[in-house]
């Protein structure tokens, strides 16, 4: 009976709690919009607060502080224009952008070429070498360069006593914060810059899903050893903290990504075996028993119709879950409007706790 078979699948589907369509406990995602660019939704990640009460602290002063974070603040929203234009420039699109102290959260969306993904993910990296190349020339003057180029050792104070010395201590900041953001971007884990090269090569070399299981894996390990790095470093002033607390963003962004694709194999699992239980119902249900009578086969023809009416519910959900399952292997969870994640928390719940209508129960 239908009935038989519906709320069996339905039965096994719930206790499957998928994660994914949980509400996330996801504070590297926290931020603030501040309004619209050239069609472009643009937030701010609260964690540039972070940055500057680090900043101050390591710097001594909360001037000095205010000042490296508004250098961060200008590097980073260069850097994402940068992605943002290379990707429409080369005929992919981008509809939102969280701005956040290493880059950006939600990388824009290139188009389905070598040369559109390699260019639009190394823009954003490209701008800090530029910047590097400006005021390298300072720097190396100013005695101070191989002591920056080295990312494991003490940064110049910035002097605000007025005159050449202040423009030069800025120019200095400028590089280092540059060159700092840089060198992360260029790190091949997720979610960094040359993270997301290294993932589509490896689709080209791999099957996608082991590529990219292999490719958050990798993300682990490399988050492992900075960790060590950073506690076993002894270098000067807050340069150890930064290392671990580096380690923690890669380990936090490959272990979260690892534990969303798997809540999306789920959640796919889910959906394939409902639709192989409604297949059944319809063998069972094909024609070849014995006539029953008029009104058995009147109500047999009226289950029937009802399947087939479900199954062409069901193809449309399945169509529309497909679309928004595949911008989240791109974009991950939060890439998703509102609208569409309440659409995927129904779906789900629709194929764990399906239960029977009541006139199935007659």
């Amino acid at each position: 009976m239908l009935t038989d078979h519906v709320v069996a699948v339905g039965r096994r589907l719930e206790p499957r709690r998928n994660g994914l369509m949980s509400n996330q406990f996801r504070p590297f995602a926290w931020s603030i919009p501040i309004g619209e660019w050239l069609g472009t939704r643009v937030a701010l990640s609260v964690w540039f607060l972070a940055a500057a009460v680090v900043f101050c602290l390591q710097l001594g002063t909360v001037s000095q502080g205010l000042l490296a974070a508004g250098v961060l603040l200008v590097s980073v929203v260069l850097h994402e224009v940068a992605h943002v234009w290379v990707a429409r420039e080369t005929g992919g699109w981008c509809n939102e952008i969280v701005v956040w102290p290493l880059g950006g959260l939600f990388a824009p969306q290139p188009t389905m070429t070598r040369r559109s993904q390699v260019l639009t993910a190394l823009a954003g990296p490209a701008v800090h070498a530029v910047v590097c190349l400006v005021t390298g020339v300072t720097v190396w003057r100013a005695g101070v360069l191989n002591e920056l180029l080295d990312p494991f050792s003490s940064w110049s104070t910035v002097t605000l006593a007025g005159g050449e010395d202040t423009l030069r201590a800025v120019v200095i900041l400028v590089f280092a914060i540059n060159w700092a953001l840089l060198l992360v971007n260029l790190l091949p884990v997720h979610p960094f810059d040359a993270g997301r090269v290294l993932d589509w090569m490896l689709s080209e070399w791999l099957v996608e899903d082991t590529a990219t299981d292999l490719f958050l894996r990798l993300g682990v390990l490399v988050g492992v050893a900075l960790f060590v790095a950073g506690l076993l470093g002894d270098q000067p002033a807050w340069h150890g903290t930064w290392m671990v607390g580096l380690a923690a963003v890669v380990l936090v962004f490959n272990l979260e990504e690892l534990s969303s694709r798997r809540a999306v194999d789920e959640l796919e699992t889910a959906l394939l075996e409902y639709e192989l239980a409604i297949e059944d119902v319809v063998d069972e249900l094909e024609p070849g028993e014995p006539d029953a009578g008029l009104l058995e086969g009147w109500r047999q023809e009226n289950v029937e119709n009802e399947v087939l009416e479900e199954r062409a519910r069901q193809l449309e959900v399945e169509q529309q879950v497909d679309g928004l399952l595949r911008k989240v292997h791109t974009r991950g969870f939060d890439g998703l409007s509102e609208t569409e994640k309440q659409q995927l928390r129904q779906a789900s719940r629709q194929y764990r706790e399906r239960s029977p209508r009541p006139e199935e129960t007659v």
